[in-house]
């Protein structure tokens, strides 16, 4: 049943290319002119973080008040996602990257910056 995706379904053992979802989001943040410190297993910026892992990419932000709920961390393509009650720090595996990946990106990318 499709719709059972946007509930988090797991990847079911699906083979994550690290290494591409890095470089997409390394093209992102360059488009978004953001800027940030890399090296050859992480980003850095502002108060986020994003490093290779097992998994996927490993997505950690210290920020106070940040614009997400619990719900956004439990979608399809990320997994152990955590949020702090006091929303003051995040921390999710990204396994995919789609449109809806970009979104919550691009959201925390707007917040972190501005």
């Amino acid at each position: 049943l499709p719709f059972l995706a946007s509930y988090g379904a797991e990847m079911d053992g699906a083979s994550i290319d690290v290494d591409a979802l890095f470089s997409g989001v390394e093209a992102f943040l360059s488009s978004r002119r953001v800027e940030f410190d890399i090296n050859e297993d992480s980003i850095t910026y502002y108060a986020t973080s994003i490093s290779k892992h097992e998994e996927g990419l490993l997505i950690k932000i210290e920020h106070e008040h940040l614009p997400l709920v619990h719900s956004d961390l439990d979608r399809v393509g990320f997994v152990e996602g955590r949020l702090n009650d006091d929303r003051s720090a995040l921390s999710v595996i990204l396994q995919m990257w789609g449109s809806e990946h970009r979104r919550f990106l691009e959201r925390l990318v707007e917040f972190t910056t501005a």
